[in-house]
């Protein structure tokens, strides 16, 4: 259906079983500058709008066969950019009332004036233009949000890839590492009966979990061997150092960010760092990292270890459930095992790196 009605004359329909008053009404709308065609009957109306671009149909509502408030309704329903002008010989208040709550733009009794009658196709084909205009400008303006939002997304999405990229610089952790997190955490989450956009949040912000290495001393980060105490205190400072580098944003994978960073070597009987939190004190955010982020670093080499058998990892998974991991979630990750090996025999031969 063409939509401007501005740079060319309007296209109308008459429709009336009397064909002296379809004859007139058609003579009347010429002489006001309108191309208008004329139709019988409802069937002819309907042939004819399938083949042609209307503007406006002016309806009588008593034919034989079809009425003209269910040709209306029909019109209303496949063509609702064409404004409806009911004509009607009997002055029944019900009728009127059904014809205009079922989308018609007026109503005028027959006999009517060819002034009165003018004057609303005039009216009706200005309110039908208002709403063409109104809706063209609405989507256009929902597209251009929409990619203005695109364009947000893909920028906090690059920010977020250059963080953890600086992340790597100071640590031997690989890329695969970070990506793998993000994968099996959204995965994890919704098992967990989080809503699809919700998993999309803690995919982009689980790989941020371990951001503050980059404030720890590389001859602490890049030690192949074991930490003695002091080191050990000043590696699991990474997470405090991780929250702040994360902290006061107002977008919401930030905020889980922040959250995961802050909390995902917290253990769920409270023996973890760096608050001590237990149970569902712990944002469960982090609970699923924390899982997740032992699992992947079990499953690959490391400088100080080769990648753990599949067996081993499991069964340290489950040594520690109720007690480093919280036990529905590592249920519910026992159960997505599979699927997730299946995953990682793609990435069997991911880097080395630390992961403490």
């Amino acid at each position: 259906m063409n939509t401007v009605i501005e740079q060319r004359q309007a296209r109308l329909l008459a429709v009336d079983d009397d064909a002296h008053v379809r004859n007139l009404l058609s003579r009347w709308l010429t002489d006001a500058g309108y191309l208008c065609d004329r139709a019988a009957n409802a069937q002819d109306a309907w042939s004819q709008l399938h083949q042609g671009e209307f503007d406006l149909i002016t309806l009588d509502i008593r034919m034989p066969g079809c009425s003209g408030i269910e040709l209306l309704k029909q019109i209303k329903q496949e063509y609702p950019d064409v404004a409806v002008v009911m004509l009607t010989g009997e002055g029944d208040t019900a009728v009127a009332i059904d014809a205009l709550t079922s989308g018609a733009h007026g109503y005028l009794q027959k006999p009517t004036e060819k002034a009165e009658l003018i004057s609303q196709i005039r009216k009706a084909l200005e309110h039908r233009q208002i709403v063409i205009t109104n809706r063209m400008y609405t989507e256009a303006l929902a597209e251009r949000v929409r990619i203005q939002t695109a364009e947000i997304v893909s920028a906090h999405d690059e920010t977020i890839h250059r963080l953890i990229r600086a992340s790597l610089y100071r640590d031997e952790e690989t890329g695969d590492h970070v990506r793998r997190t993000g994968e099996y955490s959204e995965i994890l989450a919704l098992r967990a009966g989080w809503s699809p956009e919700n998993a999309k949040l803690i995919r982009l912000a689980a790989p941020l979990h371990d951001i503050g290495k980059i404030g720890i001393p590389d001859a602490i980060l890049r030690k192949p061997g074991k930490l003695d105490a002091q080191e050990i205190s000043q590696m699991q400072a990474h997470a405090i150092l991780g929250a702040h580098m994360l902290s006061d944003s107002s977008l919401p994978m930030l905020q889980m960010a922040h959250e995961i960073a802050l909390h995902h070597h917290e253990h769920w009987d409270g023996s973890g760092y760096p608050h001590g939190l237990a149970g569902h004190a712990i944002p469960e955010a982090a609970r699923i990292v924390a899982i997740i982020d032992v699992f992947d670093a079990l499953s690959h080499d490391r400088i100080y270890r080769p990648a753990l058998p599949a067996k081993l990892v499991e069964a340290t998974l489950k040594n520690g459930r109720g007690s480093h991991f919280d036990p529905v979630l590592l249920d519910a990750f026992l159960s997505i095992l599979p699927a997730i090996r299946a995953m990682e025999d793609s990435n069997l031969n991911g880097g080395n790196g630390l992961v403490r």
